[in-house]
């Protein structure tokens, strides 16, 4: 499936070790096979995930959930990251500004639900807090980096370092900053949408 991080939660890698072939993942039926025997093993009712995510949700069907696999409701792209700047600190505090969240345009009634229903029972906003550090760090480098240094960068190091702009951002950043990579490093929804808030990427 090529997914290196958590579905749920963008935050803890699972990635299974082939020697030892020790899990860090486990997998979530999204649907619980005590209620739904019938789909326990089929393949698009089992999500990677980690354990905590995996644990969190448990046999819980009473709400409705983002399912990964499914592309009527992304949560990528219907719920955002974004900054509210308290006070003139937030260049070098992390008191300076608050990370919050808001729905993109045209999400229905529906997906805001699901959207919520993941973001308050796998306790994004209270794992996210933890994480204002990367935050500012993105804050101060869109300071460092003006777009001319980036394309400066870049037209010195291409076909030695890198090989388009995209590589140039992703060294800056830290994170991936397509849609279709956040899956593959902890965290990168949240570098991605804050870098674009910050026009950094």
């Amino acid at each position: 499936l090529n997914i290196n991080i958590c579905p749920y939660c963008n935050r803890n890698g699972i990635h299974n070790l082939k020697k030892s072939k020790k899990r860090t993942s486990e997998l979530d039926h999204f649907h619980p096979q005590s209620k739904y025997p019938f789909l326990a093993i089929s393949f698009y009712n089992l999500i990677p995930s980690c354990k905590v995510c995996n644990k969190i949700k448990l046999d819980k069907d009473n709400k409705k959930y983002i399912n990964p696999y499914d592309d009527r409701f992304d949560f990528n792209k219907n719920m955002k990251f974004t900054l509210k700047i308290k006070d003139s600190s937030f260049l070098f505090s992390e008191n300076g500004f608050e990370l919050k969240y808001k729905f993109a345009k045209n999400v229905s009634s529906d997906e805001k639900r699901r959207i919520v229903n993941n973001r308050k029972d796998f306790e994004l906003k209270d794992l996210y807090s933890n994480h204002k550090d990367i935050v500012l760090e993105l804050i101060q480098k869109r300071e460092i980096y003006p777009d001319s240094y980036i394309d400066d960068l870049f037209h010195q190091y291409e076909g030695s370092l890198f090989k388009n702009r995209e590589d140039v951002l992703r060294h800056i950043t830290g994170g991936y900053i397509e849609d279709k990579d956040i899956n593959k490093r902890p965290l990168s929804k949240l570098i991605k949408d804050i870098s674009e808030e910050l026009d950094l990427i």
